[in-house]
């Protein structure tokens, strides 16, 4: 059985559009980004938290041009209902064991790690099998991945060796302070402090 279409009145409705071009302004370049932006203004305004399709669709009638992919708006979903959203308790009163809560933030991860793979099919954008725009989405999305891991790695190392650094001076700190600290706690017990 089909699902009625969602209703909303005019001043909602504007505030989704709105927080639709909003976040777009306030993030024109990073999707993940835009998209828990529009998702923290559209619970503001709605209260409730809809599926990938309804704010793709909001997304489209508000004007943006992106038109980011479902699986990245099922994580920023998964994110959102993480903030927002008050897990359903079990019946007969009894809350979620810590084995139900993990079971549950999996089912999340799986699902949306699926959007994500489902929309990296070669017929998920594009049905007719244009092979040279799928290989050039895929060399760019090859790419973008390689700059982030590449980032990842250079902050890596810069962690790894700002540790080093203040592993160092905290030895330093306590072979020059532990004694003399010792010598007065020493001198102060002496002295009936």
């Amino acid at each position: 059985m089909a699902r009625s279409a969602l209703k909303f009145d005019d001043a909602t409705y504007a505030a989704l559009l709105a927080a639709a071009r909003d976040a777009d302004a306030a993030h024109p370049h990073n999707n993940p980004a835009f998209l828990d932006a529009f998702l923290a203004d559209a619970w503001q305004a709605a209260h409730r938290i809809y599926g990938a399709q309804t704010y793709l669709r909001f997304v489209a009638q508000a004007g943006v041009t992106r038109r980011p992919s479902a699986g990245t708006v099922q994580k920023a979903i998964v994110r959102a209902r993480a903030i927002y959203e008050v897990p359903a308790v079990p019946t007969f009163g009894s809350s979620l064991s810590v084995g139900q809560s993990i079971w549950a933030q999996k089912l999340e991860q799986n699902l949306a790690r699926a959007m994500t793979l489902l929309d990296a099919t070669p017929d998920a954008r594009n049905p007719a099998g244009n092979g040279a725009t799928d290989a050039a989405d895929a060399i760019r999305r090859v790419q973008h991945l390689e700059r982030e891991n590449l980032e990842l790695r250079a902050r890596l190392a810069q962690m790894t060796v700002a540790a080093a650094y203040a592993r160092e001076a905290l030895g330093e700190t306590l072979t020059v302070f532990a004694p003399q600290a010792m010598q007065h706690a020493g001198s102060q017990g002496r002295q009936g402090v």
